[in-house]
């Protein structure tokens, strides 16, 4: 009779252990969040944009949402974007779906104001994005 009621406990015990590591963490995923990734989510109003190495700022219409999961939307020109994005330091990368191939974003997240450029800041038609934390 002991044998079984140990039998019966030890089972009840694996089963309350099966359970709860069915059941995934215990954190949240708001808890898993890197807090600088947290702090920057959020909407960025577009300042202005110009080719990289010119003074002359076209006034534009744009903005960007990002998010705290690493994915947002690009919004210009009439048109939204899905992008993902990340973080390390003040550095930013950002890419941005599009028909045909990605377009890649890099530059710098700031107190508040973001400075990126849409691929290699060296070639020619390459533009220069800002924007300020909303």
């Amino acid at each position: 009779m002991k044998h079984g009621k140990l039998l019966a406990l030890l089972l009840c015990l694996l089963l309350t252990a099966l359970l709860l590591a069915a059941c995934g963490s215990l954190t949240s995923p708001a808890e898993t969040v890197n807090p600088a990734v947290r702090a920057a989510a959020g909407t960025y109003v577009g300042q202005y944009t110009k080719l990289v190495g010119s003074e002359t700022k076209n006034e534009e219409v744009f903005s960007l949402t990002l998010k705290e999961d690493g994915t947002g939307v690009h919004a210009r020109n009439d048109m939204e974007f899905k992008v993902t994005w990340t973080l390390e330091g003040e550095s930013f990368s950002m890419k941005e779906t599009f028909i045909g191939d990605p377009i890649l974003y890099t530059g710098t997240l700031k107190d508040g104001v973001l400075d990126i450029v849409n691929g290699d800041p060296d070639t020619p038609f390459t533009y220069n994005y800002v924007y300020k934390k909303q």
